[in-house]
């Protein structure tokens, strides 16, 4: 095994391009309690690269490794060989690396049946949809649940999540091009922006913005009084007027991170989580779009280039361990 790993890191915040750089470092020293990852995989999502702008500033110590998640291999650390048994790479040090360290409370097992691809990418949007769905929103089969934000993978992972619930989700998107797609993974309706003032009579009983701005509080309106609000992203890059949802519509709104759910639930709600998320995978009741290319961490460039076009249907994926660019779309 060689003595040096390649690993991307930032010691400023800035445009990623910018700021992420290639290094290679020595193999993590182990503290008690810990478990090491050889990594197979890891997706580009836009919340990895939001810290990287440096919005998290005040709780960032620099320098940091990227990357919330992914797929790896547990290895033992006394002889370097790999184990065989893959873990997720979540809560751990940053998944943009060869090595990464895991608490032995934490660590997901992911089982035989389940490919690579899809225990990459099962954490940041999967298991924010189902906690959204399962423990967020006081929500029951029949109940209409509004989204906007309908281009993003959120939408069809929502899609398919509530119609196994029986929930009737209405997307509004910018581009109907999107609505064949949510269709069929299972959303009820697809209308544009301006059809939402025609989603009141449907007495929607809790809405999940993705864009904030106007385009939420256009999203409020259409919640029946005492309905739930929930701002799960930011596209628009403005946050919504809190006092007009609250105050003006009179509904309850909360703000979901995921981190923040991590770090109150137990360790077993925590495991059944993603237990959860493995049956439906495997029952062909969820499915996640296979990756649309896979570079190597030295391609970094090129890789967050790719992510960044629109259009690109499936997540950009790193990998310490392939040599040359996978294309797949």
């Amino acid at each position: 095994m060689p003595s040096s790993f390649p690993r991307l890191s930032f010691s400023r915040f800035g445009d990623p391009a910018q700021v992420l750089a290639l290094q290679q470092t020595s193999m993590p020293s182990l503290r008690p309690g810990r478990r090491l990852l050889q990594m197979r995989y890891a997706p580009i999502n836009p919340s990895d690269l939001i810290p990287i702008h440096g919005q998290y500033a005040h709780r960032i110590a620099l320098p940091q490794v990227p990357g919330y998640e992914g797929v790896g291999v547990i290895v033992d650390p006394q002889s370097g060989r790999s184990t065989g048994r893959r873990a997720l790479a979540v809560a751990g040090d940053g998944s943009w690396q060869t090595f990464v360290t895991l608490p032995e409370e934490r660590v997901v097992w992911v089982p035989d049946d389940i490919d690579d691809a899809s225990a990459a990418q099962i954490y940041i949007n999967p298991l924010t949809c189902w906690v959204l769905l399962t423990q967020w929103l006081p929500l029951s089969a029949g109940d209409v649940l509004l989204l906007n934000g309908g281009g993003s993978a959120v939408s069809l992972l929502l899609a398919q999540l509530t119609a196994l619930r029986g929930i009737r989700l209405a997307v509004v998107v910018r581009n109907l091009a999107h609505r064949p797609a949510l269709l069929a993974a299972g959303a009820w309706r697809v209308i544009e922006a301006p059809q939402l003032a025609q989603m009141t009579h449907f007495g929607a009983r809790a809405a999940i913005d993705c864009i904030g701005g106007e385009d939420g509080l256009q999203l409020a309106r259409a919640v029946r009084t005492g309905g739930d609000f929930v701002a799960l992203g930011l596209l628009g890059g403005r946050q919504v007027d809190w006092r007009r949802v609250v105050d003006e519509l009179k509904l309850r709104a909360s703000l979901f991170h995921l981190r923040k759910w991590n770090a109150q639930a137990a360790p077993a709600q925590w495991q059944t989580a993603f237990y959860q998320l493995f049956q439906l995978l495997r029952r062909g009741q969820l499915a996640l779009r296979p990756p649309a290319a896979i570079y190597p961490l030295r391609q970094y460039a090129a890789a967050l280039q790719h992510a960044a076009l629109p259009g690109v249907c499936g997540k950009i994926f790193l990998t310490p361990t392939v040599s040359e660019t996978i294309a797949v779309d």
